[in-house]
């Protein structure tokens, strides 16, 4: 029993060193050859690569013997992914450029849900049928991850300047111009300044073809689930007219992140009504 015990603290070690590796070779790539190319997996390369990596998930659950696949259903695994979820939502929080373009981010994340989706094909069910308390939280995990990770590649970022005439002209952050299915038209703007002249509070009304809307500044609109309007600033041109600069946010992803979001509410309160089962131990994450 001891040498048992011994050979499978021994490979459980192996994986926390093979992981903790793979990130420092990362971060090495990052610092050699700069950030990972999102925009290259774009649709519909990117669901090509997903699809491609949950048919590997699903071989190596299939060859659970094998100590790769053990160890990413192991205690330690879960642990880890704990540890690097925390990190990832600090990191996410902290910097304003997208942590997807970060190679460590990549492999971190990437781990994260190799991980989750493994344990999803271990714990779906057992004799007693579904579970599905565990399902809606872990896939709804799996989920939210998923959606910024695969869907990276798909968000889409534009700034307009937006005068007091219709218009559907955007630019990309590189300048690149871009023609929107609608318009915007500037009808009314209001500044709140403090003494020495800085502006404290900035609000534009806004029409959006045929729809007036308000925008404050971290307050967008959602002109659909998937794209929203922000103000980002205002200015004036030579002449002396004013306009608000704003900014378009397009994530088709989106929906399956408010999806995987609304999973993991329905799990918790599952198991707020159900409370804890007794006699039996549920599956780590």
């Amino acid at each position: 029993m001891k040498t048992m015990a011994t050979g499978k603290g021994k490979w459980q070690l192996w994986g926390v060193c093979m992981v903790g590796a793979v990130v420092a070779l990362s971060f090495i790539v990052e610092m050699c050859w700069g950030s990972f190319p999102v925009g290259i997996f774009r649709f519909p390369l990117n669901i090509l690569v997903m699809a491609l990596w949950m048919m590997l998930m699903a071989m190596m659950y299939r060859g659970r013997g094998h100590r790769v696949t053990r160890f990413l259903l192991s205690r330690e695994a879960t642990w880890l992914s704990l540890g690097m979820v925390a990190v990832i939502g600090i990191t996410l929080g902290l910097q304003r450029k997208p942590a997807s373009t970060a190679w460590p981010m990549v492999v971190s994340l990437l781990f994260v849900q190799s991980h989750l989706l493994l344990v999803v094909m271990r714990g779906w069910r057992n004799k007693g049928g579904v579970r599905w308390r565990f399902c809606l939280t872990h896939i709804g995990l799996l989920l939210a991850l998923g959606a910024g990770y695969w869907g990276a590649a798909d968000r889409e970022q534009w700034r307009m300047p937006v005068h007091n005439f219709p218009s559907n002209e955007a630019f990309t952050m590189q300048g690149e111009p871009r023609r929107l299915p609608y318009t915007l038209e500037l009808k009314d703007f209001a500044i709140e300044q403090a003494e020495n002249g800085t502006p404290t509070h900035y609000e534009a009304q806004i029409m959006v073809d045929d729809e007036r809307v308000t925008l404050r500044v971290n307050h967008p609109y959602a002109r659909t689930l998937s794209e929203k309007i922000y103000l980002v600033s205002f200015s004036s041109s030579p002449q002396g007219e004013r306009y608000a600069i704003v900014e378009i946010v397009s994530e088709p992803w989106q929906w399956l992140s408010a999806a995987g979001i609304i999973l993991l509410i329905a799990g918790a309160m599952l198991l707020f009504i159900q409370g804890p089962r007794k006699g039996r131990i549920e599956n780590p994450i």
